[in-house]
């Protein structure tokens, strides 16, 4: 397999490329104007590109658990699919709830921000 070394310069490979791919999404989802649509496709794809997971159960390797279920699916060579798809949804939930109280806190700022800011119209 890998040495150290080789495993950290594939990992940083990696991870340059799906920063890449994700600003380039990023981008493109910025084109929708409805922000309840956009940033939950930011973080579906953050989700799928930067989780990683054990490659084996019990080894010490990571790899993108998104790409292993795809591996695992398309070439037919391991069991891992249900595996997968249990740790992407359960960081997928944890990722939606930080997200929805995020959203929360976002809305308080701007109901607070709408009831100091003065009255406009002709008033005076």
């Amino acid at each position: 397999m890998f040495n150290e070394s080789e495993y950290q310069t594939v990992w940083l490979v990696y991870l340059a490329a799906a920063a890449g791919c994700w600003l380039v999404w990023w981008k493109l989802a910025g084109l929708i104007k409805w922000w309840f649509i956009r940033e939950p496709l930011w973080i579906i794809m953050a989700v799928l590109l930067f989780t990683p997971t054990e490659a084996e159960v019990g080894a010490g390797w990571q790899a993108p658990a998104f790409l292993i279920y795809l591996l695992d699916t398309i070439l037919d060579t391991g069991d891992n699919q249900a595996r997968m798809l249990g740790e992407l949804s359960l960081v997928m939930t944890l990722a939606f709830a930080a997200y929805l109280f995020f959203v929360g806190l976002r809305a308080l700022y701007h109901h607070w921000r709408k009831q100091d800011a003065p009255p406009t119209g002709s008033d005076a």
